[in-house]
């Protein structure tokens, strides 16, 4: 008889007995460890952190991770990129009041799954100088508002179940920048447009939060998911689309600071349902270079 597919709290049990351990073997020279940045408005990007190159953004069917890993080694491989790559950063959806959400559940929530497959959730509880100061773990929680963390190494597991035992593979590690959307915000009669322009403004807030942190980490390329929208915080997914598009093309703070931004947004998402136009081609559409760059016919 075939084994049965493990549940999202089996898999979280295993998770913490054998691919956390597992990773952390494999990861001796990546400290696991995160960098908590409370309050994003007073992060600076200094002028020769800017380019004069035209930004380039995609819209892609795909996880964040597996596309931000794969785009990694696709670096590698090119002679010319090879010496200057270094791993792409993705955004996890945090949840504001502990690390990892409800990942020993069986919540099927972006920051949830993740944490199932890697070790985010050690490296949000770790501070960068936790023994140097004796520093009490999940100190970084709650997130502020305007806050956001900073994890330069999360290592993830390729993971296959035979009965009761696992085979992992590990993988490259990444860096993640951690930031907790609006969660379910006031919405109109049309469920499209914010009601309260505060919270949107709170939304676009934590927008640029993710920006800066990524930026003053150094980071010119970034990988994006539908950040907020989709069943668990269910912010409305063409505004935030084109909040988007407004800072990374509009808005002076982020005048060439990125080279290349990539949305990876799952069609089929777990935990989402089906019907209605999906939030990747939600994103497809604002993205669409038509509606980017104005064209003049003579």
């Amino acid at each position: 008889m075939p084994q049965s597919k493990p549940k999202p709290s089996e898999i979280a049990a295993e998770a913490k007995k054998t691919y956390i351990p597992y990773i952390e073997r494999n990861m001796v020279k990546c400290p696991v460890n995160s960098y908590l940045y409370a309050d994003s408005s007073q992060i600076r990007v200094t002028p020769d952190k800017r380019s004069k190159q035209r930004l380039r953004v995609a819209v892609i069917d795909g996880d964040p991770i597996d596309v931000a890993l794969s785009w990694y080694q696709y670096s590698l491989t090119d002679a010319s990129k090879a010496q200057s790559a270094r791993p792409i950063p993705v955004v996890n959806m945090a949840n504001e009041k502990r690390p990892g959400g409800d990942w020993e559940s069986g919540l099927m929530a972006p920051e949830e799954c993740f944490a199932r497959r890697s070790n985010l959730v050690h490296a949000l509880q770790t501070p960068w100088n936790l023994h140097q100061y004796q520093i009490s773990p999940d100190v970084h929680y709650p997130i502020p508002q305007k806050g956001g963390i900073y994890s330069p190494h999360v290592g993830r597991c390729l993971v296959t179940f035979h009965c009761r035992l696992c085979e992992c593979s590990f993988e490259q590690s990444l860096p993640v920048i951690s930031v907790a959307p609006v969660r379910r915000p006031k919405l109109d009669e049309t469920g499209t447009q914010y009601s309260f322009e505060q919270e949107k403004d709170l939304m676009t807030e934590k927008m640029r939060t993710v920006l800066r942190i990524a930026a003053y980490c150094g980071n010119k390329d970034i990988c994006l998911g539908a950040f907020g929208v989709g069943p668990i915080f269910r912010n409305p997914v063409g505004e935030v689309a084109k909040m988007w598009r407004a800072l990374l093309f509009n808005e002076e703070e982020f005048r060439g600071v990125f080279t290349n931004v990539v949305f990876a947004i799952e069609s089929n998402p777990p935990g989402n349902a089906r019907g209605g136009v999906s939030e990747l081609e939600v994103f497809k559409q604002e993205f669409d270079p038509s509606n980017i760059f104005q064209t003049t016919y003579r």
